[in-house]
């Protein structure tokens, strides 16, 4: 603790025992044993309660990352589920007997255009290791532009196929 050899703790008695004399040499001796036990006792006290704090401190952190954990794995699990609920949603939509894929005015062109950017898409998250949340406001902004080309002019699309039928015939009858 204090690295004091046996030279030392020799030289330390002689010292005390021509100050003192050996009459009070003894009780001296004593008085000083109880103050180091003291002194140790004390000292392995503190000592033992920093470390008890320290643990408590790690069982904190290990709790606390524990409900971390948790948290990630509801919002997970929510997103999973939204992600099952939007596909099924879609699936009904594309199943249903109202459904014309054929309601978009899209030509050869714009069909390979548009496969070229999803491919595109699809290439580029597969490249790119993002984070959920990335992703998904990746997908939204998609979607926006998707609803933006096919409700451009604020039409429906399978309106507008309708409407554009019912124009030509306008045309044709006028001239």
């Amino acid at each position: 603790m204090f690295n004091i050899g046996s030279f030392e703790v020799l030289l330390i008695f002689i010292i005390a025992l021509l100050v003192l004399g050996p009459e009070r040499l003894p009780g001296a001796v004593r008085t000083t044993g109880l103050w180091v036990g003291r002194f140790r006792r004390s000292f392995y006290k503190v000592k033992n309660e920093i470390e008890r704090e320290l643990n408590a401190d790690e069982i904190r952190r290990q709790l606390h990352n524990e409900t971390v954990m948790a948290e990630i794995e509801d919002a997970k699990t929510n997103i999973e589920g939204m992600a099952k609920d939007t596909e099924n949603s879609v699936n009904n939509i594309v199943n249903s007997a109202n459904f014309d894929p054929g309601a978009s005015k899209a030509t050869s062109d714009d069909a390979k255009k548009d496969s070229d950017e999803e491919s595109a898409a699809v290439e580029s998250l597969a490249k790119n290791d993002k984070s959920l949340s990335d992703e998904l406001k990746d997908v939204s902004n998609q979607v926006d532009e998707v609803t933006k080309q096919i409700y451009s002019g604020g039409k429906n699309p399978k309106l507008a196929n309708s409407e554009d039928s019912a124009e030509s015939t306008k045309d044709n009858d006028i001239s």
